[in-house]
């Protein structure tokens, strides 16, 4: 048994490098928006994805219970709704960090690619068990979502479902 007091330490466990190059990586439809994972835990420190949306097209107003979320607007404009109000515009070069237990959700305004950076504790895994892997490199049909199944799997993930964006 080793002693408290000793000062050696195991070798820190290293993680793989992850070099991803333009269009590279797993591709999911998710809720009307074409989503290119490029890094997700439980091993990483974050989790990033990369996602496309047509005009018109977000997400409800939600809850992170247990990890931040961050948005940086690749091209396009969308609005981000905050709780208590606050609405902010991004446009390409907006960055905006949403601190967990923020209620949230965003609409775009023209087309739109982001940067979503999440914690490692399960968004990126949310998206990819609720979409499914996308057949084609293009953004997926509207349809209506599966109301009880994504609650169902947001909850799984400590995202709580708080209904439409604020007026």
């Amino acid at each position: 048994m080793q002693s408290l007091a000793s000062t050696e330490t195991a070798p820190a466990q290293r993680r793989p490098v992850v070099a991803l190059g333009p269009n590279e990586g797993e591709r999911v439809w998710f809720h009307e928006q074409l989503v290119v994972v490029k890094l997700r835990g439980p091993s990483a420190p974050y989790g990033l994805i990369e996602t496309a949306l047509a005009p018109d097209r977000g997400t409800p107003f939600h809850r992170h219970h247990d990890e931040d979320e961050a948005f940086y607007v690749l091209n396009g404009e969308l609005d981000l709704y905050l709780e208590g109000g606050r609405c902010v515009r991004g446009r390409p070069g907006s960055f905006v960090h949403i601190p967990r237990g923020v209620a949230h959700g965003f609409r775009t305004r023209t087309p739109a690619r982001l940067l979503v950076l999440s914690g490692s504790q399960g968004f990126v895994d949310f998206t990819r068990e609720y979409g499914v892997p996308a057949p084609r490199d293009e953004l997926p049909p509207a349809v209506e979502p599966d109301l009880p199944r994504l609650a169902a799997v947001a909850a799984k993930y400590h995202i709580e479902l708080l209904g439409p964006l604020p007026a």
